[in-house]
């Protein structure tokens, strides 16, 4: 059998060398982190309350999920997979926190969050997915790209309204992508929609999110404090060389230069670094990769002595008419054994604005900025035990107006680099699913090169 390198030690880099492993092949993987799981991971803080768990990417899994799900069972994981206790949201208008989620008409009548109006307007954009539905097939995103012509914030107006948009949409999806609705497009609104429509009972592993990457992880070599620096194939098989560290991943004078030789090699990074490390890209392909844009997002955990009494969510959205400078903020204690019992863990995403103006701030003025804005909500001022402070750069892809259709002729290319294939989330969606996907069709991709 063939010899793979994987490099990157994500969920989409680690289910690519799982699979291909089970199919007999040579793999190895190559992390830059000390830990592998990417933006999959968990960490444990220890506090005198007790320990909490914190998932630093991705938040939860959800039942439609539905390629996670038959990992989850090959891995034998469903035992710990349970759901969410509390998922309900809320969002914040003129200063009063309205409930998101409605579980009959009388209640979606009595809210307050939108006038008569904008309600009577919703059922615009259920014609408008019944409309486009044989272009939106969430793990195909490349069938829409005949409709990608607009943002998000244009779109979801047009169809909705300009109050169901920012009051109800935007938020939602603001807070679920770190991003603002300018930087994505509406057929990425529609494609999620029907995503989510699908069926999205959300769940979560039992002591964190991270176990699913971390038993990936215990199923196939991995080298970590090891960055890939150049990659070079052709039609015989691939060179790379690598730096490799003792110092958690980080360069320095004691790092070792090193070169691996491969039959091929699967690139399972953020898109936005493929072409800073592949020598050998075609020139469409580099075309892609130069247009392939991320979020630089920060998020702030919050571990409290009691769970807030003032957050009976899962998640509270917070409109930019607000002027919050929080995309949203999770509840995260509802996920089972995150938290010591009765004890608060929240997760504050900062907008774009406010995560730029505190890029190299310290963790303190992170803190501060998160605990002062949602003293100016009813969430009321919070009084933390311990925190914790993420930086991403790379965050999330971006599914701007008009990356479909670029999307679309990256994957129909007839000209190809050999022996290289490629997985993350920025090929399908920015869902761990389609993360994890796109590791599952690289697998595919890859073994066919070589045994052609």
């Amino acid at each position: 059998m063939a010899s793979v390198v994987v490099v990157g030690g994500g969920v989409a880099g680690l289910t690519c060398a799982w699979r291909l492993r089970r199919a007999g092949h040579d793999v190895e993987v190559l992390e830059r982190e000390p830990v592998a799981g990417g933006r999959m991971r968990s960490e444990r803080v220890t506090t005198p309350r007790g320990d909490f768990v914190v998932d630093r990417g991705a938040q939860f899994v959800a039942s439609g999920y539905r390629n996670m799900q038959r990992v989850v069972d090959a891995l034998g994981l469903r035992a710990r997979l349970h759901p969410v206790a509390n998922t309900s949201n809320a969002i914040l208008r003129d200063g009063m926190l309205h409930a998101g989620d409605y579980d009959s008409l009388v209640a979606f009548a009595r809210s307050r969050l939108l006038s008569t109006g904008a309600k009577l307007r919703l059922p615009r954009l259920l014609f408008e997915l019944a409309r486009h539905r044989r272009r939106l097939d969430p793990y195909h995103p490349e069938r829409a790209a005949g409709i990608d012509r607009e943002t998000l914030a244009r779109g979801l107006a047009r169809i909705v309204g300009e109050e169901a948009a920012e009051y109800l949409f935007v938020p939602a999806f603001s807070s679920t992508f770190d991003a603002d609705p300018e930087d994505l497009s509406s057929a990425f609104a529609l494609l999620s929609a029907r995503f989510v429509l699908s069926g999205f009972q959300l769940q979560a592993f039992d002591g964190g999110i991270g176990l699913l990457t971390q038993t990936l992880a215990e199923q196939v070599p991995v080298r970590t404090g090891c960055e890939v620096t150049a990659i070079e194939t052709n039609a015989d098989g691939a060179r790379l060389t690598i730096r490799s560290s003792r110092h958690s991943g980080q360069s320095g004078a004691g790092d070792r230069e090193d070169r691996v030789l491969a039959d091929a090699v699967v690139v399972a990074l953020p898109g936005s670094l493929v072409s800073g490390v592949v020598a050998s890209l075609t020139p469409e392909e580099k075309s892609f990769f130069a247009r392939v844009r991320y979020v630089r997002g920060m998020v702030c955990f919050l571990m409290t002595e009691r769970a807030p009494e003032t957050l009976p969510w899962y998640g509270v959205a917070f409109p930019r008419r607000e002027d919050v400078g929080l995309y949203g903020l999770a509840v995260d204690h509802h996920k089972p054994r995150v938290a010591p019992a009765g004890a608060g863990l929240l997760n504050a995403a900062l907008t774009a604005t406010a995560a730029e103006r505190l890029r190299d701030a310290p963790d303190a003025a992170v803190v501060a900025h998160v605990i002062e804005a949602l003293a100016h909500t009813p969430v009321g001022r919070l009084d933390p035990i311990a925190t914790a402070v993420h930086r991403w750069d790379p965050m999330l892809p971006l599914f701007y107006a008009g990356y479909l259709p670029q999307l679309a002729a990256f994957l129909a290319r007839r000209e190809r680099s050999p022996r290289l294939a490629f997985a993350g989330d920025y090929l399908i969606g920015p869902y761990t699913e389609m993360a994890l996907t796109s590791g599952m069709r690289a697998a595919t991709e890859i073994a066919r090169a070589v045994a052609g």
